[in-house]
């Protein structure tokens, strides 16, 4: 369906991006290590801010930009043990089922940061250490990631479960382990 198939590009987009900045992260988080042990061990003068950077902000802006592509890419855990005995259209009907559950857990993670940004930004909050690090960009970075997760999310479980009402495949099938479809 061209609906799906225009969603989908939309998601890619956005995931490419976020993508693009946890590179950028790592990248960043890589080079701060490097300078940090380099001026620690040969000049005893460590960065005093780049352990309340990378832990406060890059590594949070890491693990959730690269959520909804992990899932994009079939990166995440799934266990499979019982859909190679599922016809094509019950596995459509169980990850639509699967999928809407994880969408309403996601739901509820992006409530809570949406929240937490929100007070964090009000109150001005910030974490006290050689710099006052505000701590709502850490939470806008969860809520953006997990926003992205349940637009990727919604789009697998309004799939897999079209799929199953029409009897057959609108969007693909995750791969199964063990069957030689695996990427």
């Amino acid at each position: 369906m061209a609906v799906f198939q225009s969603w989908d590009k939309a998601l890619t987009v956005i995931e490419k991006v976020l993508d693009t900045v946890a590179a950028a992260v790592m990248f960043a988080t890589m080079c701060i290590v490097v300078v940090d042990v380099f001026l620690r061990y040969f000049f005893n003068a460590p960065l005093s801010w780049s352990y309340e950077l990378i832990s406060l902000y890059l590594m949070v802006a890491l693990f959730f930009f690269c959520l909804a592509p992990g899932l994009s890419a079939h990166a995440h855990v799934a266990v499979d043990l019982l859909q190679n005995k599922m016809s094509p259209r019950l596995r459509h009907f169980c990850d639509g089922v699967g999928y809407t559950l994880s969408t309403i857990v996601f739901c509820g993670i992006v409530y809570m940061a949406f929240n937490r940004s929100w007070v964090s930004w009000v109150n001005n909050d910030a974490i006290s250490g050689s710099i006052a690090w505000p701590t709502w960009i850490a939470h806008v970075t969860v809520t953006i990631g997990s926003i992205a997760m349940v637009l990727r999310l919604l789009f697998r479980a309004v799939g897999h479960l079209t799929s199953a009402l029409v009897g057959r495949s609108v969007i693909a099938l995750p791969p199964l382990a063990g069957s030689g479809e695996v990427e």
